[in-house]
């Protein structure tokens, strides 16, 4: 898990990026809110999400390669969500850490 931060709208965030395993789990059976989480994965592709044993909502954000956004929803915990277009990113904030709104097409940096 590497540690950087996003920047929405000029706000930094902390965030660990997650990859392989790391992405199957997510925020599950967690309780710390201090940091975003991105789960990188190799390619675009239609991305299935669950909050099954995560305690609080969050924001999910679906990048492209370009890490624009594609797609963006509010889960709330122990639902479900597969994303309508194809991402290679999925940018989970829990809502203690952000409580605006993105929207499509719209560029997330990632700062090293």
């Amino acid at each position: 898990m590497r540690q950087k931060q996003l920047q929405i709208h000029g706000k930094k965030i902390d965030a660990n990026f997650c990859i392989g395993v790391e992405n199957a789990l997510g925020f599950m059976f967690t309780f710390s809110q201090e940091r975003a989480k991105v789960l990188c994965f190799p390619s675009e592709r239609r991305i299935s999400l669950h909050m099954f044993f995560v305690f609080f909502p969050l924001h999910a954000i679906f990048l492209d390669s370009r890490k624009r956004v594609v797609d963006y929803v509010l889960l709330r915990p122990f639902t479900f969500y597969s994303s309508k277009k194809r991402a290679k990113y999925v940018v989970e904030i829990p809502l203690s850490l952000f409580r605006g709104q993105v929207k499509r097409d719209e560029k997330i940096k990632f700062i090293s």
